[in-house]
C-alpha cells in the first residue's frame, strides 16, 4: 500500500512516499522545502500548497494520504478520517495555531482531488491521561498531555516488541527528546501518564524551559507580560537560554568547556529523574529513549546509567514520524484499527 505522507513544521514542508504492508515500512521517496515565517495559517497554508499538489502529482499512484497531526484538543490515541470538519477546526486553531495545523487540510484537498481516503494518526494532543496524573497543585489547573505522540506510540511498539512483548501488554517509559521534551509512561497500549512538552512540563530542551520553580515565573510574566513571556519560556530557554545555542550537535563539541558540561549533565539529570517518576506507579519491562538528541552519545550513555538499575534501555535515535503515519494508515484500512472521526471524541477529557 502506497502512502502519501505530509508533515509540516515551522520551518519546512516535509513529503514522504511510502509503502506499508504487514511487514513494516519502506520509504520511497522523499521531500524536503525550507519556508520562511508567514503572519497567519491562511497564508502559510497557500505558501504549501503548490508544492504539495506538485509532488503528489509526480508521485501517483497511491492509496492513500497521510497527515500529521496539528492541535486538535485533548482526543484519545488513533487514526482519525481527515474531513471538512477537522480541517476547519484546525485553520480556526481553538487550541493553538501551529504549521502541523496545515497538514489535514492539504491532505484534504489532495483526498478530493483524487477522490482517495486521508487520515491523521496520534495527533500531538493525543491525551490518555488516567484521572490521578491529571491532577496538579493548583486548582484549576490540570496537567495535560502535549507530546510527540506519533513517535513515541510508533517506538513503543517496536520497544515492547524488543523485549518480547505485545504493546498492550508490555508496561514501559520512554522520552522522545528533540525540539521538545516529551515522557510517558504506558500501560495497556495507553499513554497513561504524560507531560505538557510544549508549554507546561517535564526536562527543559533545546529552547523550551519545561518545568520552572513557580516563583520565577510569576516574576519573569509580571515583569515582561504574558506574550512575552510565553516567548521567553517556550523558545528562548532550555540550552538557548542556558548556554546561548539551541545546537545540540555544536554542543556536543564542546563538552570540555565546564559551563557546557555543566548543562549538559542537568539535562540528563532531569530527563533521567522524570523517566523514573514515571516508573514510581508500575514498574516497566523497559524504558526506550527516542527523537534526534538520541543520537547525543554522551547524553543517552549518561540517562541509561541513571535508568539502567530499573529496567533495561532501548535506544531508537531520530524521529519515524512519517513511517508512523504510513503504518497508521495501513492499520486502519486494512482492517486492523477503525478509524475514527473528530466528532466522535470529547474534547473535555480526551473521551476517557
Amino acid at each position: 500500500m502506497r502512502v502519501l505522507a505530509i508533515n509540516p513544521g515551522s520551518t519546512s514542508t516535509k513529503l514522504a512516499l511510502l509503502e506499508a504492508d504487514e511487514k513494516g515500512v519502506t520509504t520511497l521517496e522523499t521531500h524536503t522545502e525550507r519556508h520562511s515565517p508567514k503572519p497567519t495559517l491562511a497564508a502559510d497554508l497557500e505558501a504549501r500548497r503548490g508544492l504539495v499538489r506538485e509532488r503528489a502529482a509526480a508521485w501517483l499512484p497511491f492509496a492513500a494520504i497521510a497527515a500529521r497531526g496539528g492541535l486538535l484538543g485533548p482526543v484519545p490515541a488513533g487514526v482519525y478520517v481527515v474531513d471538512e470538519e477537522m480541517a476547519q477546526l484546525l485553520l480556526a486553531a481553538p487550541y493553538g495555531a501551529h504549521p502541523a495545523n496545515l497538514a489535514a487540510p492539504l491532505a484534504l484537498e489532495l483526498a478530493r482531488t483524487y477522490d482517495l481516503p486521508a487520515f491523521v494518526v496520534d495527533p500531538p494532543t493525543t491525551d490518555e491521561m488516567e484521572p490521578v496524573a491529571r491532577i496538579s497543585g493548583a486548582a484549576g489547573i490540570p496537567r495535560r498531555s502535549r507530546i510527540h505522540a506519533l513517535n513515541l506510540r510508533y517506538v513503543a511498539r517496536k520497544a515492547a516488541a524488543a523485549v518480547g512483548g505485545e504493546f498492550a501488554g508490555t508496561p514501559m517509559v520512554g522520552a522522545h527528546l528533540g525540539g521538545g521534551s516529551s515522557v510517558a509512561r504506558f500501560c495497556r497500549g495507553r499513554m497513561v501518564d504524560a507531560n505538557d512538552a510544549l508549554l507546561g512540563e517535564g526536562p527543559f530542551s533545546p529552547n523550551r524551559t519545561g518545568t520552572v520553580p513557580v516563583y520565577g515565573v510569576i516574576e519573569k510574566t509580571a515583569a515582561l507580560g504574558p506574550e512575552r513571556a510565553r516567548e521567553l519560556f517556550g523558545r528562548n530557554s532550555g540550552f538557548k537560554g542556558l548556554l546561548g545555542s539551541d545546537d545540540l550537535l555544536a554542543l556536543e563539541r564542546r563538552l570540555g568547556e565546564a559551563e557546557v558540561k555543566l548543562v549538559v549533565d542537568a539535562y540528563v539529570l532531569q530527563v533521567a529523574k522524570y523517566m523514573l517518576g514515571m516508573a514510581a506507579a508500575t514498574r516497566p519491562r523497559t524504558f526506550f529513549i527516542t527523537g534526534g538528541v538520541a543520537r547525543f552519545d554522551y547524553v543517552v550513555r549518561e540517562i541509561s546509567k541513571r535508568l539502567e538499575w530499573a529496567a533495561p534501555v532501548a535506544v531508537w535515535p531520530g524521529e519515524f514520524e512519517m513511517e508512523a503515519l504510513a503504518e497508521g494508515v495501513f492499520r486502519a484500512l486494512s482492517g486492523v484499527e477503525e478509524p475514527l472521526r473528530i466528532r466522535e471524541v470529547s474534547h473535555g477529557n480526551a473521551g476517557l
